[in-house]
C-alpha cells in the first residue's frame, strides 16, 4: 500500500497545486503530507524541515535532498569552507587572548 493510499484511507483530503504539487490536510486544515520539490516524492511532514513561511509551515525540500545538496556544496566548496572556519577561530582565538581568558587569577 503506497502513502497515498494510507493517507486517503485514514480519511485525509488530497488537495493539488500548479507543477503537480499534491499535499494532503487533515479536518484542521493543518498539511499532512505533501510532495518534495527536487525529487517530487510524496512525503509525510516529520521528514520536512519546518519553515515558518513556507506551504503548511514546512520546507519546500525533503530532508534527505537537503542533506544530499548540503554534501555536494561542502565537496565543491570544500577548501573556501576551511579557510572560512580557521579565520573565525583565529579571530576568537585572538580575542579571547585578548581578555586575557586564559592567565592564572589567583
Amino acid at each position: 500500500m503506497s502513502l497515498r493510499e494510507e493517507l486517503l484511507a485514514k480519511g485525509y483530503v488530497e488537495k493539488t497545486k500548479p507543477r503537480d504539487f499534491v499535499y494532503f490536510v487533515d479536518d484542521g486544515g493543518r498539511v499532512v503530507a505533501k510532495t518534495c520539490r527536487q525529487c517530487g516524492e510524496l512525503k509525510l511532514s516529520k521528514e520536512f524541515h519546518s519553515k515558518a513561511d513556507g506551504f503548511g509551515g514546512l520546507g519546500p525540500y525533503c530532508k534527505p535532498c537537503i542533506s544530499e545538496r548540503d554534501k555536494d556544496y561542502y565537496n565543491k566548496n570544500r577548501e573556501r569552507l576551511k579557510q572560512v572556519k580557521y579565520a573565525y577561530y583565529r579571530r576568537k582565538r585572538a580575542e579571547q587572548l585578548s581578555l586575557n581568558l586564559f592567565d592564572d587569577n589567583e
